[in-house]
């Protein structure tokens, strides 16, 4: 009797990116700078010590990032726009988003009507000693992530009081210790990650509830941290920069 050949069943699946539990984000990473900043004018093109600025410093940083489809600078002046490396691409910006002063978000983030991606990371030019590598761990994390939003924060362990000099994070038989008593989370304001079409309707980041934005734990270390906002703060890093 012969015997009966069997048939070879090659199934394919199509994956669906949710049957993975997840759906991976499109992030556009966004640099926002403007020269008439409201504390240190111009301080996105003064003179670290060796001919770069804080704006090279931030694009050069964000053009070594991966895992990601969009990298823009976010700026109206031509000054700025002359600064922009190649794997970075401009981002333009109307005059009201740059002005002095603070425009409302729904004017400051008009511009990302024009992004492709469905979620923006926002970089901070004002920190020039960020390592890559976290950021890109960040990054990757964000991608795959179910959270809407997420902020970078690093963990301040201290005792704090609300307005009405109630303690926050401490109570009657914690130990006054900062080696082991409480701590919070205070952001960084290294990268900020929120869903686009959120911004372009309500005209605000998140909806600030909890884990919406969540709060990302950097071990970023004090230098890392500098963040300039103040004459002073650009001193500091300048001095800094010079020595390493």
């Amino acid at each position: 009797m012969a015997r009966r050949k069997k048939k070879k069943c090659i199934i394919k699946l199509k994956v669906d990116k949710t049957i993975l539990g997840f759906i991976m984000k499109s992030i556009a990473v966004i640099i926002h700078a403007r020269l008439e900043s409201t504390r240190v004018s111009k301080k996105h093109l003064r003179d670290l010590g060796d001919g770069k600025t804080l704006i090279d410093v931030a694009i050069n940083n964000i053009s070594k990032l991966k895992n990601v489809e969009e990298k823009y600078l976010a700026v109206y002046e031509q000054e700025l726009k002359d600064r922009v490396v190649d794997g970075v691409e401009i981002l333009e910006r109307e005059y009201d988003s740059v002005k002095k002063g603070n425009a409302p978000l729904g004017v400051f983030y008009r511009h990302l009507e024009k992004v492709k991606s469905d979620y923006i990371v926002m970089f901070n030019p004002c920190q020039p000693f960020l390592k890559v590598e976290k950021l890109q761990k960040m990054i990757d994390w964000f991608k795959s992530c179910e959270y809407e939003s997420a902020m970078s924060v690093h963990q301040v362990r201290n005792f704090f009081w609300d307005k009405d000099n109630s303690p926050v994070n401490f109570f009657g038989k914690d130990r006054l210790s900062t080696t082991e008593g409480p701590y919070l989370y205070a952001a960084t304001h290294s990268l900020v990650c929120f869903k686009k079409d959120y911004m372009l309707k309500e005209h605000n980041y998140f909806p600030s509830v909890k884990n919406n934005p969540h709060p990302y734990v950097v071990d970023f270390d004090e230098i890392e941290l500098l963040d300039v906002d103040t004459e002073e703060d650009l001193e500091i890093v300048k001095g800094i920069y010079e020595k390493l």
